[in-house]
């Protein structure tokens, strides 16, 4: 737990603040999990959620520093 902790620790300093409340329900979703406070939920349900909205924000991230990347560079996608 100590590890998950820290990686999401990691992310929150490193990645987008938009990601951090992502970020966070993920890793919160994660620790539920491990420490079988879900009750008789499976475990893929519980956590696909709060995975999907992390991902859709990741993503929505990545594009939005490639975009910013290329304009400050002045390339073009593609090039």
């Amino acid at each position: 737990m100590t590890t998950l902790w820290v990686a999401e620790r990691h992310l929150v300093l490193l990645c987008d603040p938009d990601l951090h409340s992502s970020v966070h329900a993920y890793a919160r979703a994660l620790n539920q999990a491990v420490w079988r406070e879900i009750g008789d939920t499976e475990v893929n349900e519980h956590l696909e959620e709060h995975k999907a909205a992390f991902m859709t924000a990741a993503r929505a991230s990545l594009s939005s520093t490639s975009s910013s990347t290329l304009s400050s560079t002045g390339a073009e996608a593609g090039d």
